[in-house]
């Protein structure tokens, strides 16, 4: 009875051995070319310690699989290989490749793995462009290259890989615009975090569950783009350069989960109609530069949802955790209503919003027409009505004719009432009579320096404005022309960190005898103190530990970053030293005494630029040649900053620059302990070790005495904004042993 009943089993274990065994109909050999294949990669990726099995001998189908690598057969070929090697991505390269290897090389051998569905490479120090010839693996379903080197634009050859699902290329060097994702009508997940993407934002299929476009430089965001996102759950486009209106739409995505819009220049008034997704369970806004009033859906009352709006300028919310209205400068051209797309359809919400503004409008006509009807009069009797312009003169003074307006001029105008609606000082043209009463008729007591490049004068306008006045000898050929273009450029100089330019005046140069005309700049008065001074006075060094130093670099970075980019030719080879980055009460760096823009040469200077201000010799001019250099010498000076703010002295000679780079050079190679020997005891216990390691490769690469071998100013931008990311998921995994 017992053999009748095992007997039946036996066979029946039998036939299950022999239908999962290697020995099986399904026994997986790989043909010879792609056992060849194997170790020719193995070679060309100079032989990396995960795949030190393979040897000609190997049967690579039967390979014990790991975390670090996965190979899968069918139909003896490769359909599957995981490679996570040991050289983690490194800011200084060290982990890279030697000059021997090949990318083309590489995928030349890669590609003839024609039936690969998944391909992940992750951490083998492989650089170079991404070749064309990648759209060869037509057959891949899922492609990370994560955490290498690999630079340069990406192959517009990606778009005809229509069998991708998965595509993940974060921490890289690539930049440029990607390529038209639409006809990839089956990806779900793009992953290219960690870039240098951008500035526009890339065209995706509507498919897209999960995107990852982190730390870039992508610039805005299209009002449009809910539409081509309606299956996404997870968007993250933190750490970028979006500025503008927040398109309600996001909020309200049918499947969204995960939003995050941190740490960008987003502006403008959340509109109080936005809808928030029923599944969204986590909403990040934080770091930017809204404001107004939360909308209600964002206040979190749940434990389901994880909402953080802190470092804005929003009212109606905690203040501790939000910066004051003049913070959000560069938000300050953003009208206050949101645009005609974010509005809501609802029929009594527009009733409501037509009857308030119909009845705003109406009162400020009356107030307008009884002020209009006052002045007027009160001109008439004095005889000062002309051609439609009131203004005053005073005997024996000059003032900027009115005219006519400049350009510049015309379009403050028109900003001017959304400009005081969010209590930001508007740029503005200045009569000398009220720069006179501001600096008491330029009294000596009021000059704060004067020297070849013009007098600096502190001042305070009738509203309690503190200023600095600076004053500059136009040359006399630019008396009339070009001057309105000039000064249009010079009213584009207001940035959050810059120590900003709020308003001119142009006046006849009776204290000089060279020139006819001299050039009044208004600057914002800076009151909290210099960078140098948190950084050395023992009552302020407190106040920065290591997050407030690195944020404070990072705005640093993109003061000169605008320099180089608002005019052609950029302002380049400025004085960028920790005593010319000031901070606010809100410890917000700011750079001041930086150059003024040039103009285009005449024809005896083809292709150079000139200062229309006499801050130099008359026969100097700046070629494109020396733009570059200018670039590369800013960098330099953040370079010198960034150390300061490591070991919080100044270097006080080029002996000493060279001894500390030595020593973090060799602390970078040995134990970090040694590297937390040099920096600022100020700071210790608030950093982490990773975060310090960046920010040091980095000052040392700005500080290459080649100044080719610099990084560029966007460069310098992304490795500040990844050291930020490492010490904020340190923070945050309650490694932190002091507070800040």
């Amino acid at each position: 009875m017992q053999s009748f009943f095992f007997k039946p089993l036996f066979l029946l274990l039998s036939f299950f051995v022999l239908l999962f065994s290697p020995t099986s109909a399904q026994n997986q050999t790989l043909s010879p070319s792609q056992n060849k294949l194997l170790i020719r990669l193995y070679h060309i990726l100079q032989s990396p310690p995960v795949l030190s099995p393979l040897n000609t001998s190997t049967n690579f189908c039967y390979l014990p699989q790991s975390p670090n690598l996965v190979i899968t057969c069918s139909n003896n070929q490769i359909t599957e290989l995981i490679i996570v090697g040991d050289r983690p991505f490194s800011l200084n390269w060290r982990n890279a490749l030697t000059t021997s290897f090949s990318i083309d090389t590489f995928f030349t051998t890669l590609v003839k793995l024609s039936s690969l569905e998944v391909l992940s490479l992750v951490s083998l120090g492989i650089w170079g462009p991404l070749p064309s010839k990648i759209d060869r693996l037509n057959s891949l379903r899922v492609l990370n290259l994560s955490s290498n080197y690999i630079y340069g634009e990406l192959p517009q050859e990606i778009s005809t890989m229509t069998s991708l699902q998965n595509l993940v290329l974060s921490t890289n060097y690539i930049n440029g615009t990607v390529p038209n994702l639409k006809p990839l009508t089956g990806l779900t997940e793009l992953d290219l975090s960690f870039n240098h993407l951008g500035p526009d934002f890339p065209s995706l299929s509507s498919s897209i569950m999960k995107l990852v476009l982190k730390n870039n430089s992508l610039t805005k965001i299209p009002q449009n783009l809910a539409n081509s996102l309606s299956m996404v759950q997870e968007l993250d486009l933190s750490y970028n350069q979006l500025s503008g209106w927040v398109p309600s739409s996001l909020f309200s995505l049918p499947s969204i989960q995960y939003l995050d819009l941190s740490h960008n220049k987003l502006t403008g008034q959340l509109p109080q109609t936005i809808k928030c997704g029923n599944s969204i369970s986590f909403l990040d806004i934080s770091n930017n530069m809204l404001s107004g009033t939360l909308p209600s859906c964002m206040v979190s009352n749940s434990s389901n949802r994880v909402v953080d709006f802190s470092w804005n300028c929003l009212n109606s919310v905690d203040l501790k955790y939000q910066h004051p209205n003049s913070y959000c400068n560069e938000g300050a051209l953003a009208a206050v209503l949101p645009p005609p797309n974010d509005v809501s359809t609802s029929k009594k919400s527009n009733t409501s919003l037509i009857v308030g503004i119909v009845g705003g409008i109406l009162g400020g006509v009356a107030i307008i027409a009884i002020f209009v009807g006052i002045v007027l009069q009160k001109a008439k009797k004095e005889g000062q009505f002309e051609g439609g312009n009131v203004f005053k003169l005073k005997e024996g003074k000059s003032m900027a004719k009115k005219s006519s307006r400049t350009p510049a001029e015309k379009r403050h105008a028109t900003q001017a009432a959304r400009l005081g609606a969010m209590e930001v000082t508007p740029y503005r043209v200045f009569t000398l009579e009220e720069l006179e009463e501001a600096t008491n008729n330029f009294d000596r007591s009021n000059l704060i320096k004067d020297s070849a490049q013009g007098q600096l004068y502190k001042g305070r306008l009738q509203d309690g404005t503190t200023v600095v006045v600076r004053c500059l000898k136009l040359k006399q050929k630019y008396v009339s022309q070009n001057l309105a273009q000039y000064m249009d450029i010079i009213s584009k100089l207001r940035h959050r960190h810059l120590v900003s330019i709020i308003g001119h005046c142009i006046s006849d140069g009776q204290d000089f005898t060279n020139t006819a005309t001299v050039v009044y700049l208004v600057l914002e008065k800076v009151s909290n103190g210099t960078l140098r001074s948190h950084l050395t006075e023992w009552r302020k060094r407190e106040m920065l530990k290591w997050p407030q130093r690195v944020t404070a670099a990072i705005g640093v970075a993109r003061g000169v970053q605008f320099l180089h980019n608002v005019s052609v030719p950029g302002i380049t080879g400025n004085d960028i030293t920790a005593d010319n980055v000031f901070l606010d009460l809100t410890l917000t760096a700011k750079v001041g005494n930086f150059n003024l823009p040039n103009l285009p040469c005449n024809k005896n200077h083809k292709g150079g630029s000139e200062s229309p201000i006499s801050l130099f010799e008359e026969n100097y001019h700046r070629s494109i040649r020396n733009i570059e250099q200018g670039q590369k010498e800013d960098i330099y000076g953040l370079g010198l900053i960034l150390l300061e703010v490591i070991t919080g002295k100044p270097a006080q000679s080029q002996n000493q620059l060279d001894s500390i780079k030595s020593a973090l050079e060799k602390s970078l190679n040995e134990d970090q302990e040694k590297l937390k020997a040099i920096v600022d005891p100020a700071i210790c216990g608030t950093f982490a070790i990773d975060s310090l390691r960046t920010v040091v490769e980095l000052t040392l690469n700005c500080l290459s005495e080649n100044a080719r071998d610099r990084p560029s100013i966007d460069d310098v931008l992304w490795n500040l904004q990844y050291s930020v990311q490492v010490q904020e998921g340190w923070a945050s995994s309650g490694n932190l042993s002091v507070q800040f």
